[in-house]
């Protein structure tokens, strides 16, 4: 078998074709039968009954190009037909709408002179070979493969696309030196295996093979944690010719790894690495990315600048006020409601451990608090955090998602807040000089009244009443004429 996916692709869409042509003659759907009169000149009359399964088929092709097979087997038709035309001269692309004659011929076959739809097993891998030897006639297998360290999987075999897969060493056919490396755990170990049909002028160059490699290690790290890398050196091998050495791989010494599969979890981590690939991060999102690759390459305390620095840049704390609430948006993220105190605090404590180490903090740390431990509850956050947005779970500004958290759940406050003017006191006015009080006027000498006539006191009259107005010493303020 030369391509997996190709073979599981249209052995897939026949599966489906078989179930619903089966279901179609249950509901009283008859295939017609054509007459054909056999008879020679002088013999007796022969005829022969023949299925019109073509026309079955035809009548059911809209059907058919419905199911959910049918894209993926077009397409990895498509793809595979791209060599033939490279062997043979040609450069156009052969699209997935393109490869469905192809396809619909297939199940022509597959189905000739039938009567019935089960699916055909035998005459399915004989057709599937006759494919393969057009397309591949004039092709060569091409396979590079290198060793993973601190990679453990359970299955002998996950595919993850696109020829690319993960191998047990001691289930395939490959180099000794990869399969028990040098400083390895004296198990065989998981190889890195890219697989491609090539022409004799166009194989698999080294720099393609470690570039595939690398992203494979990266969305391994993104899985789950564990202290992986990318052994040294990889092997290339044309169809059965020997193997060669590439100069790739190796980096920064690993630990006991850690990093395990476990059997029944290869079509998530297929899913997940399609999905890493797809993804077109922002460029804050691509940076934090490239921190966490960095810290994965160091151990423990000496990785914790990095993961921190990639908690900065997605939630933007490149600011005092930032720096300040990162703890917080970092619970609000990354815990439940009752637990985001504890993870406040622990993330505080990783922040108070960076300074420790860079010389700024406390002369002594506390024994009851672990650097390792702290240092990966921290790599776990990041991570969290990047898969998330990477698969299009949580958007890029996981500031405002954050805060948008804390808003809507109102917890208790986690700090206490206090408000204080930053601004600068303007300074106080000079005092005004006092006015100098006015003299006061001088006061009037009093009249000497011991020299005036005395005035004679008019006498009251009964029965008249005396006015205020009144003047005693003017005869016209009388009433009664003088």
């Amino acid at each position: 078998m030369r391509n997996r996916a190709l073979y599981g692709a249209l052995r897939d869409f026949a599966l489906e074709t078989a179930a619903l042509l089966t279901d179609d003659v249950r509901a009283g759907a008859e295939v017609e039968f054509d007459v054909i009169d056999q008879a020679g000149r002088r013999g007796p009359a022969l005829y022969q009954y023949k299925p019109r399964t073509e026309a079955f088929l035809a009548e059911r092709w809209p059907r058919l190009r419905e199911l959910p097979t049918c894209p993926a087997a077009s397409a990895e038709l498509g793809s595979g037909s791209q060599l033939w035309m490279r062997v043979n001269g040609g450069a156009a692309r052969v699209t997935g709408e393109q490869a469905e004659p192809a396809l619909r011929a297939m199940l022509e076959r597959l189905y000739e002179d039938a009567t019935s739809f089960g699916f055909p097993e035998e005459r399915f891998e004989r057709i599937y070979r006759e494919v393969e030897s057009t397309l591949y006639r004039d092709a060569q297998a091409g396979r590079v493969v290198a060793p993973l360290r601190g990679v453990a999987i359970e299955a002998e075999r996950v595919d993850l696309g696109d020829g690319l897969s993960l191998v047990r060493g001691e289930t395939v056919d490959a180099p000794a030196e990869a399969v028990w490396p040098e400083n390895g755990d004296g198990e065989p170990a998981v190889l890195c295996v890219l697989e491609r049909d090539v022409t004799a002028d166009d194989g698999i160059t080294s720099g393609e093979a470690e570039e595939r490699f690398t992203r494979v290690v990266s969305v391994l790290r993104l899985w789950a944690p564990g202290r992986i890398g990318l052994g040294a050196p990889g092997w290339r091998r044309t169809d059965e010719g020997p193997w060669q050495a590439l100069p790739f791989g190796g980096g920064a010494a690993v630990g006991d790894g850690g990093w395990f599969l476990p059997r029944g979890e290869e079509a998530g981590l297929r899913e997940f690495f399609e999905a890493i690939e797809r993804a077109d991060p922002p460029q804050h999102v691509a940076w934090a990315r490239g921190r966490f690759e960095l810290a994965c390459e160091r151990a423990d305390v000496d990785a914790l600048s990095d993961h921190l620095l990639g908690l900065r840049a997605l939630l933007d704390a490149t600011n005092d006020a930032g720096e300040a609430s990162l703890a917080l948006r970092v619970a609000a993220l990354c815990a439940e409601e009752g637990r985001r105190r504890l993870v406040q605090r622990r993330v505080e404590s990783a922040i108070a451990l960076e300074r420790f180490v860079m010389g700024g903090g406390p002369h002594s740390w506390p024994d009851g608090d672990s650097p390792v431990e702290l240092v990966a509850e921290v790599e776990g956050h990041l991570r969290a955090m990047l898969r998330d947005v990477l698969c299009g779970y949580l958007d890029g500004d996981l500031k405002g998602v954050a805060d948008d958290i804390l808003l809507e759940t109102n917890p208790e406050p986690f700090v206490e807040i206090r408000a204080r003017d930053m601004r600068e006191p303007e300074p106080e006015p000079e005092p005004e000089p006092e006015a100098e009080p006015e003299p006061e006027p001088a006061a009037e000498a009093e009249q000497d009244t011991a020299e005036m006539e005395a005035v004679a006191v008019q006498p009251e009259l009964e029965g008249v009443t005396q006015s205020a107005d009144w003047g005693f010493d003017d005869p016209e303020d009388f009433s009664a004429p003088v």
